[in-house]
């Protein structure tokens, strides 16, 4: 399972103009919950953003910057 995240309002409250968009959380951030494409930190003591947030099993990112940053990781052979 992996974690998505919908940012509504920024930090100043500004409604998103990608508001619709579901992100990946960024599993590899060890210094909080924040989206895979633009770092942005989210949750409580995070920052005062309106966000909504789900999990999913498989797919459900919407987001394309999400989707290229992926699929640059998935590129990269071990």
């Amino acid at each position: 399972m992996h974690a998505l995240v919908r940012i509504i309002k920024n930090d100043d409250g500004d409604l998103q103009s990608s508001w619709k968009d579901w992100h990946l959380v960024d599993p590899g951030n060890p210094a909080g919950p924040a989206t895979l494409c633009t770092g942005e930190f989210f949750g409580a003591g995070e920052s005062a953003c309106e966000f909504e947030t789900k999990a999913a099993s498989r797919g459900g990112i919407t987001c394309a910057v999400c989707m290229e940053r992926l699929k640059a990781y998935k590129a990269i052979r071990l």
